[in-house]
């Protein structure tokens, strides 16, 4: 009768408030409210629904999702960013610190400084911290609907549809960008992504800007508005047939008129436009859901881009012949893929061997064959890391894998709960301390063989 009960409370149409947490169970039920207490096995939970604080054991729950939260407002300003890949699939983005033959030591917001293992981390891309424009979704509410107002919906940090519509939202796009999301779908991926448009107000039909228009493992790119004629040609891009999810990397430059896509770091095609007078164009990013088929977009990130087509194979082996007078692509003589060990791009599309020998504040200290450099750390785009020696983080009783706001993405064993913390464990890093207003979302039960079977479901 108690579980009747509970389950009943589970399905009514919740109250919730918008800053308020969400619960989801195993069997898709969900409660909103406030985090009480959490524990390895159970966690406290204060409801609306509920007389009083009731207490849930762990193994029946997916996931709990938090109000995005936002660093303190007093952190010092920072010039680089830097993602950490793990070798067990997480990634950690903060700022450089330190590194030494065994240990890389990230600064962050969230959890203070954090020292990772060297054998445990498998890339460490660079950005400048001035080049990110946008990263989200953080709420339904920054984003202007269509006439299909309820096609679009936020929960578990993602925006979901459920029939054809557009949202879209103005962002600060540079003249040359990387759009950049995980999508994941069901059935065929056929939205279409809108950038650079004057007029969110029509989020599905702009009068100006760029579409890339996907039909399964079609996709097309055309101008928006009067003149939208089709650029160039469709292409094929098969790896979208292959899985329901994939990462989209679109790479825009106004001042050449390339437009490439890349689908989980694999090259797709690059289109070339024509001329573009910056007055013509504006600032809107859409997303279009062109039928009913569930579509879930998350983590997205804007950000500035040098122009360079650095993932491209051999391009002008590629391309060379492939249209009418050839086709030319500027860009390194290495891509990320093929540069040889020992050396790391620069952001113009240099390459540098080196050993790093210091990292203090913003500034790095090379050893290079020829005489010690030190450069901004910004300037660098990866850091060059020994693949011989890496190792992966074993799994752990008790792990649970946690979303933060900045997009980090990590697991580690639940060991307490604070007021204000989380505290975990993993062999990435050790014991860390993560401030509770970083979290976006906590996955429970990763490894059971329930609990991947039904976190799918439970997700659409």
């Amino acid at each position: 009768m108690k579980h009747a009960i509970i389950h009943l409370l589970m399905t009514i149409s919740c109250f919730a408030q918008q800053d308020l947490s969400v619960l989801r169970f195993s069997n898709g039920d969900q409660l909103t409210g406030d985090l009480m207490a959490l524990t390895g096995k159970k966690i406290s939970w204060k409801s609306l629904l509920l007389k009083e604080p009731a207490e849930f054991n762990l193994k029946y729950l997916m996931d709990l999702e938090f109000p995005v939260g936002a660093p303190p407002a007093d952190l010092p300003v920072a010039a680089h960013e830097a993602m950490i890949g793990m070798t067990n699939g997480d990634t950690l983005r903060g700022q450089l610190a330190g590194i030494t033959e065994s240990e890389i030591r990230l600064a962050t917001w969230y959890a203070n400084e954090l020292v990772l293992k060297r054998v445990n981390v498998k890339s460490a891309k660079i950005s400048n911290i001035a080049d990110i424009y946008y990263r989200g979704p953080n709420s339904i509410e920054e984003w202007a609907h269509s006439d299909g107002a309820d096609a679009w919906s936020f929960r578990g940090g993602a925006l979901h549809s459920k029939s054809p519509g557009g949202i879209a939202r103005e962002i600060n796009l540079p003249d040359q960008c990387v759009i950049s999301f995980e999508a994941a779908w069901r059935g065929a991926f056929s939205p279409k992504i809108i950038f650079y448009s004057k007029n969110i107000s029509s989020p599905s039909q702009p009068d100006s800007g760029f579409e890339m228009s996907f039909q399964g493992n079609s996709v097309h790119v055309k101008k928006t508005g009067a003149n939208n004629n089709w650029i160039g040609y469709s292409s094929n891009a098969g790896v979208l047939r292959e899985k329901e999810k994939a990462r989209i990397e679109i790479k825009v430059s106004l001042a050449s008129g390339k437009i490439a896509l890349f689908v989980n770091d694999q090259f797709i095609d690059v289109w070339q436009a024509d001329a573009v007078d910056r007055d013509t164009i504006g600032k809107g990013f859409h997303i279009v859901s062109k039928d009913s088929l569930p579509l879930r977009i998350s983590d997205i990130e804007v950000s500035g881009w040098d122009g360079y087509l650095e993932n491209v194979p051999n391009p002008r082996a590629q391309f060379q012949g492939a249209f009418d007078g050839g086709f030319n692509l500027d860009g390194p003589a290495f891509s990320e893929e093929t540069i040889p060990e020992g050396r790391m791009q620069l952001r113009n599309g240099d390459t540098i061997e080196g050993e790093v020998i210091s990292i203090k504040g913003e500034e790095i200290t090379l050893k290079t064959p020829f005489a010690e450099v030190k450069f901004p750390v910004g300037r660098l785009k990866n850091l060059s890391l020994s693949k011989d020696s890496m190792e992966e983080a074993k799994l752990e009783n008790g792990d649970v894998r946690a979303t933060l706001a900045d997009g980090s993405c990590l697991v580690f064993r639940l060991d307490a709960v604070e007021k204000d913390a989380i505290i975990g464990y993993s062999q990435n890093f050790g014991t860390a301390r993560f401030s509770m207003n970083a979290f976006k979302r906590i996955e429970f039960n990763l490894y059971p063989r329930y609990g991947e079977a039904i976190r799918p479901i439970v997700e659409w």
